[in-house]
């Protein structure tokens, strides 16, 4: 099924013919192409990046790269980078700017938040991955809860919701929770009478329904499946909610700088698969920069392909993961990441 839709999609994001299927040449030739006009992009609009990327005269050596292999000879940009430059990174006039996210600085560190901006094409992109990534678990008729910020136009849970909208579900948007659990009864309340049948949550959020409500006969009967994001997902909290709900839990793995959709778990859920047409991922070893081969775990690196607002070339993330090399049993051409964390769970994997 996965292979069917998600591949399919990207087939025709690339410009396939009209029921070509995806082939991981093409893919990449693609990308490569791509690549090159980011490069391209970046140097002419953003300040920031015409001085990073000027490798040669007019900046030739950058847009000159011949295989994808070369992107790693391409400096990084950092999350610090991000925070004290960013809006000299920034490719569009203001005018074109449809939303600002702001990050602030995580528990024990100081400095400038970063600011992630985004045109309304940006936002879209979003939109687009739900739709057409989310039917691994998601039908038309299914209501679907979304637990993460949805309050404003562009937030992570409004995005969702207009793609869910778009396969055909019922969106109940409800928002982030609090982690005291002071909506908890609510929101159970709201699952039940609403008959939700799917969802969007963190793992720590869900965890915490599912075991609060393992005994109602009603909400197991129609939970079916939950994607789990935003935070790490452990196996604990994923057994727990599994579970209690009878449901499959499904992980995905994305950051704001990302554009919010990174990559996800198909029918298989054995690993995630990234979403190839609008990122170029790479895992690179966090102390010499070096790019690992296949099965190694190592610091998740991305370039964007399709951003307008703010292109990211080889942005540090952070977190750790490892290519899995074994094709994915659902028969995607997709790559698959494994496990993903930050550094202090680095030892999971």
């Amino acid at each position: 099924m996965y292979n069917m839709i998600v591949d399919g999609w990207i087939a025709k994001k690339i410009g396939l013919a009209q029921g070509g299927r995806l082939a991981r040449g093409a893919l990449e030739a693609w990308q490569l192409a791509r690549l090159r006009e980011v490069l391209a992009y970046a140097i002419a609009h953003s300040p920031f990046y015409r001085e990073k990327l000027a490798l040669g005269p007019g900046g030739a050596g950058a847009v000159s790269i011949e295989s994808l292999d070369e992107l790693a000879r391409l400096p990084f940009t950092t999350a610090r980078e991000l925070a004290e430059e960013g809006a000299r990174m920034v490719c569009v006039p203001a005018s074109e700017i449809s939303r600002i996210v702001t990050l602030q600085a995580t528990s024990g560190t100081t400095g400038a938040p970063k600011r992630v901006w985004f045109t309304e094409a940006d936002q879209e992109l979003m939109i687009d991955y739900i739709h057409h990534g989310l039917p691994v678990m998601t039908r038309p008729g299914d209501v679907f809860l979304v637990l993460m910020p949805c309050e404003r136009p562009g937030s992570v849970g409004d995005l969702v919701a207009i793609g869910v909208e778009r396969i055909g579900s019922k969106a109940l948007r409800v928002g982030a929770i609090p982690p005291d659990g002071s909506r908890d009864d609510e929101v159970l309340r709201l699952m039940r009478q609403g008959g939700v049948t799917t969802g969007l949550a963190t793992a720590a959020t869900a965890a915490r329904l599912a075991a609060k409500s393992a005994a109602d006969a009603d909400i197991r009967a129609r939970m079916r499946t939950i994607l789990l994001s935003a935070q790490y997902i452990s196996g604990e909290d994923k057994a727990v909610i599994e579970s209690a709900w009878g449901c499959k839990a499904f992980e995905h793995y994305g950051m704001t700088e990302m554009g919010l959709g990174g990559a996800m778990a198909c029918e298989a859920r054995a690993g995630y698969h990234p979403r190839e047409a609008d990122l170029l991922f790479e895992i690179i070893d966090p102390q010499t920069g070096e790019v690992l081969p296949e099965g190694e775990c190592g610091e998740i690196v991305f370039t964007t392909l399709t951003r307008q607002a703010m292109p990211l070339i080889r942005y540090r993330t952070g977190d750790f993961s490892r290519w899995l090399p074994e094709a994915c049993p659902c028969g995607s051409v997709l790559k698959r990441l494994g496990k993903v964390g930050d550094r202090a769970e680095r030892k999971a994997y």
